[in-house]
């Protein structure tokens, strides 16, 4: 099932609306991350001084270097958060676009209101960018006492969470009610954490981590059609299909 998923919208990321929504995602993320940089350099001392002569000679290093450090473990940190509220209010097209493809007779016809995709998705980034910040102290002790496997694991398996049920949400509101997306996100929580993990995974990759956004969409999108979320109107029950 992600297999194929994965491979129809890899196939399809050349789609017009995959290229303007991926112009926009990326522009967006990166000048809020721009922005983000420069408050920082604003604030940020030019010289870091500890008191001991020998170690005040790196202080301009030292603070060069933790500026930097920064600056990368947090764009890690909440570049996934930022790009996903913007796919919140963009992730229509993208689903558009698979279904147009592939599921041409199930598109999705339920409108929802721009304010509420946007509160939604600004909800769950700042969530996100939370959750990152708390569990920011594990990452570091992890990073250190299992050579760096332990925090990409925790980090996936936070954000694996919270994408999964952010991108699910976004293509299944699509087709059905937000009782109904609740009740089946319950149901199908395991493979909607796979792909999530896959999402959050995607985002760890330099260069593949700017195509995340756009094939975690288009991902959710198969997998909501391959689990018969559009079909369902009567009492849902957990569904025996494999991931």
């Amino acid at each position: 099932m992600i297999a194929l998923s994965i491979n129809r919208s890899w196939q399809q990321l050349l789609h017009p609306k995959f290229r303007s929504v991926f112009l926009t995602a990326i522009s967006a993320a990166a000048a809020t991350l721009a922005l983000l940089t420069f408050a920082l350099n604003a604030y940020w001392p030019e010289s870091m001084v500890f008191g001991w002569e020998w170690l005040d000679e790196f202080g301009d290093w030292i603070a060069s270097a933790g500026f930097w450090a920064v600056v990368t473990v947090g764009s890690y940190l909440l570049f996934p958060g930022i790009v996903t509220m913007v796919m919140g209010v963009l992730a229509d097209q993208i689903a558009g676009a698979v279904e147009d493809e592939y599921y041409p007779n199930r598109r999705g016809t339920r409108k929802v209101p721009v304010a509420d995709i946007i509160i939604s998705a600004a909800k769950l980034t700042l969530m996100m960018i939370l959750i990152n910040l708390l569990a920011l102290f594990p990452y570091l002790l992890l990073f250190f006492f299992t050579a760096g496997t332990g925090a990409l694991a925790l980090f996936v398996a936070i954000n694996g969470y919270l994408l999964g049920r952010e991108y699910y949400e976004m293509v299944a509101i699509r087709h059905i009610d937000r009782r109904r997306v609740k009740e089946t996100r319950i149901i199908y929580s395991g493979k909607i954490f796979v792909v999530g993990a896959l999402i959050a995974g995607m985002f760890l990759v330099p260069f593949l981590n700017i195509l995340a956004p756009i094939l975690g969409a288009a991902i959710m999108t198969h997998i909501v059609h391959q689990l018969g979320v559009p079909e369902r109107s009567g009492p849902t029950t957990p569904s025996r299909g494999t991931v």
